[in-house]
């Protein structure tokens, strides 16, 4: 339990850079490049984005679950082998159709060139092996390098309008260096083995199952994005780019509890353990449950001042989109738990994949039908009614490994305090004797002592195991 305990600090330490560094960057980036170089950073970076997800497809997840069920250097040596070389196969096939279609561009072509260096760089990640391992502290570390450095640059060299080009180098460029980074601990921790083209085959049907839903997510995350900006305006697609940004900063503690608890569910299941597998269930769907509804609420009643000082006020349409997708917060939440945790590391993968799919094609349609009417608004709904029939799906598929009446328990008593918590913090939203900046700080501390004191009274039990962890009193590791 300790070792667990750790990697999900250093992986929360380095999702707590990933939410800071929009803090630091981006009301600077978006006062620097404007609305319309926003929306062209999100539109070129979207289509770059589609042909990473055909380099990675589900690598990430599938290599880091098979790393660890292996016991042995010989056997997780060949493992890592077999499963890098089938992503350098698909690697190869797709920097060459990225080149056929540089060439048949016209527009933003040198911000197509400049992107193939990102590209590179998905090519050679092999972050999912530590992840396997379960050494967070290597992985966490080289992220720190890298988001640092591009804070840095940025700053330095990002000046005006003319600078996307720099900005885009900035972020693929320091991403290719924290992959490189990330050999020099590996080729000390494995062998150089032989294997046969057996071995790599084994993992093509695998991971190609796991890709369906990859390729889904994609499908309302980037596809509907450039739905937006092709038929609406690519200032549209810079509001809903910086709404989504806003959210998935609030994601980063969340993404560290599956990130960590993924391999070593499907260690516990390799073994056939499945007590300590519905006790880690247990704790992760209550923690996720406190964690993810004041967020959802919080984050919905903060919207309004929050982006008038974060964003300015050329963004102020960014708040009614932030107030649709915070839903999202939840769902992802309950995603995290029922889909990756639990049919992903018992090898459902089947059950996840239909779940993704059914909720990308309806995202697909309701984009569809509301995105030329509502624009922006449109498509941040579409983005929710993924999330959500996503979510519920799963939860339906792994409705054995959890009990429902205790799950709507915990959701009542944590959305009773969030809704509590909310209202105070609107309340908060109506001082305007004092900065916007500073009305925002006095609603978050309100909003965390409000909920706090909620989960005292209820005599939470993580706020007590917690309690007792920080004073050192009956802690078992």
């Amino acid at each position: 339990m300790s070792k667990l305990v750790s990697n999900y600090l250093f992986t929360v330490v380095y999702q707590m850079l990933l939410m800071l560094t929009p803090f630091i960057t981006l009301p600077y980036v978006s006062r620097i490049l404007k609305a319309e170089g926003i929306g062209i950073d999100a539109y070129v970076t979207s289509i770059v984005q589609i042909f990473i997800v055909f380099i990675v497809l589900s690598i990430p997840l599938y290599g880091s679950k098979q790393i660890a069920t292996k016991q042995s250097k010989l056997d997780c040596s060949k493992e890592f082998w077999s499963i890098f070389s089938f992503q350098i196969i698909i690697s190869i096939i797709n920097l060459f159709i990225y080149f056929i279609f540089i060439i048949s561009v016209t527009e933003y072509r040198d911000l197509f060139f400049i992107n193939i260096i990102t590209i590179l760089a998905s090519s050679i990640d092999i972050s999912w092996y530590f992840i396997g391992k379960e050494q967070m502290k290597k992985v966490a570390i080289r992220n720190i390098i890298v988001k640092v450095s591009g804070i840095i640059f940025i700053f330095l060299f990002v000046k005006d309008y003319n600078d996307l080009p720099i900005y885009q180098l900035i972020n693929g460029g320091t991403l290719f260096i924290g992959q490189l980074i990330m050999w020099k601990p590996l080729l000390k921790d494995i062998k150089i083995v032989k294997y046969t083209l057996k071995d790599l085959k084994t993992h093509v049907k695998p991971i190609l199952i796991l890709f369906i839903p990859q390729v889904m997510i994609q499908v309302y995350v980037l596809v509907n994005k450039i739905v937006l900006g092709h038929f609406i305006s690519e200032v549209e697609v810079g509001f809903y780019n910086q709404a989504n940004k806003v959210i998935r900063i609030s994601l980063g503690v969340i993404s560290a509890m599956g990130t960590v608890l993924l391999p070593r569910m499907a260690s516990e299941y390799a073994k056939g353990d499945n007590i300590k597998i519905k006790k880690y269930i247990d704790y992760t769907l209550q923690f996720v449950l406190l964690i993810t509804l004041p967020m959802t609420l919080g984050m919905m009643a903060i919207a309004p001042n929050f982006v008038v000082w974060f964003l300015g006020n050329e963004f102020l349409e960014v708040s009614n989109l932030i107030i649709i997708m915070s839903p999202v917060i939840f769902f992802v939440g309950l995603a995290n738990v029922f889909g990756i945790q639990i049919l992903i590391s018992t090898n459902q993968q089947n059950k996840y994949s239909i779940a993704i799919t059914i909720g990308a094609f309806l995202s697909l349609i309701t984009n569809t039908i509301l995105v030329f009417k509502f624009g922006s608004k449109g498509t941040s709904f579409a983005l929710l009614v993924a999330e959500g029939v996503g979510a519920l799906m799963q939860m339906y598929f792994a409705r054995k490994y959890f009990s429902l009446k205790h799950f709507f328990g915990l959701i009542s008593r944590y959305l009773f305090i969030s809704i509590v918590m909310s209202l105070s913090v609107i309340l908060i939203g109506y001082i305007k004797i004092f900065s916007p900046a500073f009305i925002t700080l006095i609603q978050v501390l309100t909003g965390v002592l409000v909920y706090l004191i909620g989960l005292l009274l209820i005599r939470d039990t993580i706020i007590s195991k917690f309690s007792k962890i920080l004073f050192k009193k009956n802690y078992v590791h």
